[in-house]
Order: structure tokens, then sequence, then C-alpha cells
């Protein structure tokens, strides 16, 4: 078993999303490859208060919410005091309070609990009393490099200011919800991304279950047959779109359109994204931050998330605000999803750059976009 937090799909279970974020923190010694499983803890721990959960994740989320609740409860600026959450932590329609941000002991809970996960989730429970398998358990958590470096001296200080602050963002962001950007309707959507059923659950229903069924038979010996099974997997897939899917298949025909509205979203998105960067070089005559900007392609996955970020901003701002607005908050997303202060937009030299990204990004935005390699249902 080899999960990535960065490509665990939302429609995992969230028990299973946290052992993914407990092996990718705990597998790397590299500070940089900690940072966006830090941001993704922050957002698996605010959606322990969201309302929403499937039946599946709420003993998961009923935990979580019991084992925070001293951060959230807590007196000061962060807590909003015992008397206003004594029965809203309690319920399955809690909400955490806007201005709540989450302190430095509550990402050591956090981290603690996906170390705990993670075990749970990759190895069998060690032999002994239970008193003495939780000893060995947090005996083996403090030997860890990373639980070190977040507690020892000047390591500490170093990497505990970016682990918080990728940590804050997470939570803020999962206690958002999903962005605008991501939840635009699309065309029903009959060939799946080609992720689709890895890793997934085996869903309920007749539907499901034929649908495992076809994709799990041999290769086909010939055309027609080939045709068949490709025509039965369409019929599939169109059902899953209907208003009158039946009642034991929703779970599997609601995780099927938001696989496939999540990719082709995320395909946009990153159109969008591709648009703001290469009108940004326009402008600045080919430099980005001091130095020549590389093509599109050439970047990792990694290095383009903060574009992607510049553009959900664009995406998702706000009924009537300026174009001059709409650009110094995607600019202080951009450096925000590096996790680093913006500079002062008052003084910042490349304004007219990011402005002219902002402006690229909303007309991308207001374009239209399709996959044009999917076949969709009219």
């Amino acid at each position: 078993m080899n999960p990535s937090a960065g490509a665990t799909p939302p429609i995992v279970r969230r028990f299973l999303r946290e052992v993914a974020i407990g092996y990718g923190l705990f597998s790397t010694r590299d500070p940089e490859e900690w940072k966006p499983y830090f941001e993704d803890l922050g957002k698996l721990c605010a959606e322990a208060w969201r309302d929403d959960l499937p039946e599946e994740d709420r003993a998961w989320a009923a935990a979580r919410r019991e084992r925070f609740r001293k951060w959230v409860e807590g007196p000061g600026p962060n807590g909003i005091g015992p008397q206003a959450t004594a029965s809203a932590l309690q319920s399955d329609h809690s909400a955490v309070p806007g201005r709540f941000t989450p302190p430095w002991p509550m990402l050591l809970d956090a981290v603690e609990g996906a170390f705990l996960s993670f075990l749970d989730g990759f190895e069998a429970a060690p032999a002994g009393e239970s008193e003495d398998a939780a000893a060995e358990a947090m005996s083996r958590l403090h030997r860890t490099y990373l639980w070190q470096a977040l507690s020892s001296g000047d390591t500490a200080e170093k990497h505990g200011r970016m682990a918080l602050r990728a940590f804050q963002r997470g939570f803020a962001l999962g206690r958002g919800g999903k962005p605008g950007s991501m939840q635009r309707p699309i065309p029903p959507m009959l060939e799946p991304p080609w992720y689709w059923g890895a890793g997934l659950p085996e869903y309920p229903g007749p539907t499901a279950a034929r649908e495992r069924a076809i994709r799990a038979l041999p290769d086909a010996n010939d055309r027609n047959e080939w045709a068949l099974r490709k025509q039965e997997l369409l019929d599939i897939y169109a059902s899953a779109w209907r208003e009158d899917v039946p009642d034991e298949d929703r779970e599997w025909a609601q995780a099927y359109r938001d696989c496939c509205t999540g990719h082709v979203n995320r395909r946009r998105l990153e159109a969008i994204a591709r648009s703001a960067y290469e009108s940004y070089l326009q402008s600045s005559g080919g430099v980005f931050n001091g130095a020549p900007g590389r093509t599109w392609p050439n970047h990792t996955s990694r290095e383009l998330e903060p574009w992607r970020a510049f553009a959900e901003r664009v995406d998702d701002a706000p009924e009537g605000e300026s174009e001059l607005e709409t650009a110094e908050a995607a600019a202080r997303e951009y450096w925000d999803t590096l996790y680093r202060n913006a500079p002062p937009w008052d003084s910042d030299p490349d304004r007219a750059h990011w402005l002219a990204a902002a402006r690229a990004a909303r007309a991308k935005a207001l374009a239209g976009y399709e996959l044009p390699e999917r076949r969709w249902l009219r």
C-alpha cells in the first residue's frame, strides 16, 4: 500500500485520507514535501465539522471533534468558549466559528492523530495490552524524524512556522468548503477519468455491481464483443446522471458524478491558470520573480499550484469587485499558497503584470470549457 495525499480523491473515506496524509508526512525528511501534507491535514480536520458527511464518516468526525474540542472551546481570540459550543460540538450540524484559527498545540494533536491512523491503516495492532500498545505507538511517534523536527529547539522554530501556516491555510480552506470553481455543473459525462474506480470502496447497488463486473472481465476476444461491453458501460454511466436513480444506486451515482465534475473543473482551472501565467510573462517580458520564466509544461505540478490558486480566486471573484481588487486578492492568494507574505500591493512593481494575468484568467474563464476528448450525453 502506498497512498499519496495529493492524489487521494475527496470521495475516499476520510479515515483513508488521514492514513494517506500520515504516510506522506512520516515517509519523507524533506520539509518542502511536508507543506502540502500539512495543508491537507488542516483541510481534513476542518471537515470534521461539516454537516453533510456520509454516514460512514460520522464516527470519524465525532472522534475528531472530541479530540479538538479543547482548542475550539478554549477562551481567547481563537476559541469561542465552552458556553457557546458545549452543545454545538456534539451535533452533526455544528460549525467552527469564523474567527477560529488553529493554534500550535492543535497542529501537534492533529499530527499525532495522523500518525496513529497511519499505524492503524498500515500495520496490525501491536501485541499486548491496549495501554502498552498505546504507549508503544506514542514512543514510536516521538522517535520519528518529523516529530523531532517539530519539537526540538531551532529546528522546531524553523519548521514549526511553516507547518503551522500550512495547517492553518488548509483549515481555512476546509472550513470554507469546496470553491465555486470546482462545483460548476458539467454536461453528463459518459467516459470517466482514467483513475475512476482506483482505490474506491465497493459501492452498493446493482448498477455499481454490474459496472465492476464488466470492468473486471478479461480483454474481449473480438471487436463486436468489445463494442457490446463499451455500449453497456456507456448506458450505465448515462444512468448516473438521471434524476430517477434508484435509491440503492444513489451513492454510486453521486460518486461518479462528483468524480467527473471534479475532473473537468480541475482541467478547466488548469487552462485558466496557464492563460494567467503566460499573460504575466508576456506583460513582464518573460521575467517572473526576478528570473526568466519557464514555459508552463516545464514546471512540476506542485510549482504550478500557486497559479491554480490565483486562477481560482479570479474565477470566484465576488460580483462587483473591480479588476484591480481581483488582481490584488489573487496575487495574495498566489503567495499564500507558497506560505509567504505577499509584497505590499501599493509598492509592488509587478502590479501591472498581475493585472494582465487576472484579465487573461477572467477572459479564459468566461470562454467556457469542455474536455474535447470525452463523450458527452446531449
